[in-house]
């Protein structure tokens, strides 16, 4: 041992040391080309590694080519580097995803570390360790301080003693990581077999509605150590633990918000991987919302100010509109708008490949009257189907457009990015609505059935279509924008927008109980886009049908609850 310290003394002459706290002991000599610490069994999946140094190091030294985690294959899997404001540590995050159960990473310290005065790290180490479940802990009541971090109070081997004496300020951890919080945000992390987080509407975690990515902020309900109850689109629903970050608001680096510009619904989306925002146009904003301000919304639709009080509700007028109505455009005005609009990013993005030449390549150019046709004959509106094309296809200029015709990221998800190729545009537009939209999305009845409207995670496509929680009001804000850029001939008489209020509803060929069934509404919360409801047959209200055996339907009044639209 005195030997070992005798060797870093003299290391510490000329250069300078490393401890790698917790698990890494004192860095080996400068004499060794390579410094081998050691193994770790047993590592938890969200391993933040500290490392501190024993003197201020240059904090542009410090990052991803000179500290680095890399799996079994070779490849970098650590999360961000930072340094602490006093230079003296390193934070290596875990990927997003968090660590691969079973698998064996190292982590990497090169000589390219310096101190202020350019001096190198004494050699290059590294260390190997390895995800494990097996890790045993306690569960832990915790004080949360005002920066987030967090003080043990007392330590209980079991979760029903800890919550038995938790206090409504303190959290629970287990291995070092948040299972119980007073509140704050959740955010989804993926696993080893899945980038997806599944969302299930029972505590038993057997019955998955939905899916989000990983990155995806929720709000925190609740949580034991068997799940976490957290808030999707107004719903409370459960995700697993594996799947969870939980962070105390005040570790709460950032958060997605709503504001307002030039008069437009403006949403920012904050990514906790990268402490970056990235934003986009809903659509109109709500008359209760002033410029400067920020907003919070958990479905894009109920809003509260920075305090939590509520200011409104609006729900976006196109993000619910039935898909089953008709556009006022017609085939040459919509071949006009596409036109316009690839110059237009010709114009305003030069530099970028993907834009040069957008007027001569893109995918979309003289579809207006193949989407019109497709209105008339499959019942869906030829504006939803062009934004859907521009979100999906970036204009009809995306890689997948150009090469395999598809438009709509068809067959291609999260885990499967399959490069399906169709001959035509139009035959990627007719796959679309055959064995998707019309056969599993839109009937009332069909398997993904939640509703004929862009929406979210609760209501209409986008609680099945895509994992993308915000999907629905991306893709309306382009039909929102096409409707603007347009003249705004859709949205200067705007339907009314209502949504069901109970299960088991019977949906009739005409206004009253004589009249038949046409369908059936088997969950309540089924979105309606209403053609009259003012009838002589009062208690009635006329709607867009969602089937296509049928132009319009009735609904007996007191079942649809009105929505204030924007």
């Amino acid at each position: 041992m005195y030997a070992k310290l005798h060797k870093i003394r003299n290391v510490m002459l000329s250069f300078f040391a490393l401890i790698l706290l917790i698990v890494l002991p004192t860095m080996a000599s400068a004499e060794e080309l390579e410094s081998h610490l050691d193994d770790a069994l047993n590592v938890r999946s969200d391993k933040v590694w500290t490392i501190t140094f024993n003197k201020p190091i240059d904090p542009a030294s410090a990052n991803s080519d000179s500290i680095y985690v890399l799996n079994s294959s070779g490849e970098k899997k650590n999360g961000a580097i930072t340094v602490s404001s006093n230079r003296k540590s390193v934070l290596v995050a875990p990927p997003l995803q968090g660590y691969t159960n079973a698998e064996t990473y190292t982590l990497h310290m090169t000589r390219d570390i310096k101190d202020e005065k350019g001096e190198s790290l004494s050699s290059y180490t590294y260390k190997k360790f390895t995800i494990g479940s097996s890790a045993s802990g306690t569960y832990d009541i915790v004080s949360i301080l005002s920066n987030g971090t967090t003080n043990l109070v007392k330590s209980y081997a079991k979760f029903e003693e800890a919550v038995t004496n938790l206090k409504a300020d303190q959290a629970i951890q287990y291995n070092g990581a948040f299972i119980k919080i007073p509140s704050g945000l959740v955010v989804t992390k993926g696993t080893a077999s899945s980038v997806l987080t599944n969302i299930y509407s029972d505590k038993q975690l057997t019955k998955a509605v939905t899916y989000v990515p990983a990155n995806t902020e929720l709000l925190y309900i609740d949580s034991t150590d068997t799940y976490v109850e957290v808030n999707v689109a107004d719903k409370n629903l459960y995700i697993k633990h594996e799947n969870s970050n939980l962070l105390p608001w005040n570790a709460v680096k950032g958060r997605s918000y709503y504001s307002v510009s030039n008069g437009q619904l403006v949403h920012s989306i904050y990514s906790p991987n990268t402490g970056s925002y990235a934003s986009y146009q809903v659509g109109n904003a709500p008359n209760f919302m002033s410029s400067g301000q920020t907003y919070f919304s958990v479905d894009g639709a109920h809003f509260t100010n920075a305090t939590g009080q509520e200011v409104g509700t609006s729900y976006p007028y196109f993000q619910y509109l039935s898909a089953r109505s008709k556009t006022n455009y017609s085939a040459a005005e919509i071949d006009a708008y596409i036109m316009s609009m690839l110059q237009k990013l010709e114009s305003d993005y030069p530099s970028i490949p993907m834009y040069q030449q957008a007027a001569q390549k893109s995918k979309l150019i003289g579809l207006g009257s193949y989407l019109k046709q497709v209105e008339a004959t499959y019942h869906i509106n030829a504006l939803h189907i062009l934004a859907l094309a521009q979100h999906e296809s970036a204009y009809g200029l995306s890689d997948r457009a150009q090469q395999y015709n598809n438009l709509f990221g068809l067959y291609v998800t999260d885990n499967n990015p399959l490069a399906k190729n169709f001959i035509t545009v139009e035959q990627n537009i007719n796959e679309l609505i055959n064995a998707f939209l019309n056969k599993n999305y839109l009937p009332p009845n069909a398997g993904y059935a939640n509703g004929s409207v862009f929406g979210n995670k609760a209501i209409g496509l986008n609680v099945r279509y895509a994992s993308d929680p915000y999907w629905g009001a991306k893709a309306a804000g382009h039909m929102y924008r096409i409707d603007q850029t347009m003249g705004g001939k859709d949205s200067a008489t705007p339907y009314k927008i209502g949504i069901t209020t109970t299960s088991g509803l019977n949906v009739r060929t005409g206004p009253g109980t004589n009249y038949a069934v046409a369908y059936k509404y088997s969950n309540a919360g089924m979105p309606v886009t209403i053609l009259d409801d003012n009838l002589p047959a009062s208690d009635w209200i006329k709607v867009i049908s969602d089937s296509t055996s049928y132009d319009e339907v009735y609904i007996h009044r007191s079942y649809v609850q009105m929505l204030p639209v924007k």
